[in-house]
């Protein structure tokens, strides 16, 4: 796409879309389509699904949560914590890096109450708190929940390849410590 103003190429973006239709097979792509990407939080949803489909049984609130990054404001903090003592567990079974609040007045408020970071301000921590659940219902360990070969993390790579209708291409670490799963951009919009 270029980018024009008065008369000024001001840039020049590339990018890649694919529309879908009802099918499930392109009906319209520009760029590259099919090679493999990491969605990063896009993934969010389709872990979560993964986690339901293994047991987790939460309130809508908490699974919005556990589908989404939050800015660590107070009701998603409590929110992870709602979470975690369901389970019987707590900020400290949290893999998730320690980090403030992204959202500016609940970080200044954490400093000012004397606070450090912490792994429920981070913005997975919700996810977090939703996969460690769902180890508990299963009996699965949850020290080494976000390990690529524990049962709960190949439940999230399966449900990734079923609903996007191809195998997982790569493993990666996301910015939360979990794993990340590479599928093709047209996968991802299946």
């Amino acid at each position: 796409m270029e980018v024009v103003r008065s008369g000024f190429r001001e840039g020049v973006h590339h990018g890649s879309v694919v529309l879908l239709g009802p099918d499930g097979a392109p009906a319209h792509a520009v760029g590259e389509v099919v090679a493999p990407i990491f969605p990063r939080s896009s993934n969010k949803p389709l872990q979560a699904l993964a986690m339901v489909r293994a047991g987790l049984d939460v309130d809508d609130a908490a699974l919005a949560l556990v589908c989404a990054s939050h800015n660590g404001e107070p009701e998603h903090v409590a929110g992870a914590f709602a979470i975690l003592r369901g389970a019987g567990l707590g900020e400290d079974d949290l893999r998730c890096p320690a980090d403030l609040p992204l959202h500016e007045p609940s970080a200044r408020a954490a400093l000012a109450a004397g606070e450090q970071p912490r792994r429920v301000f981070m913005n997975c921590s919700g996810k977090h708190a939703g996969m460690l659940a769902t180890c508990v219902v299963n009996g699965w360990t949850t020290h080494d929940y976000l390990s690529p070969g524990h049962p709960l993390q190949r439940a999230v790579a399966d449900t990734l390849a079923e609903l996007a209708g191809e195998p997982v291409a790569a493993t990666a670490v996301d910015g939360c410590g979990a794993p990340l799963y590479a599928v093709g951009l047209t996968g991802l919009a299946r």
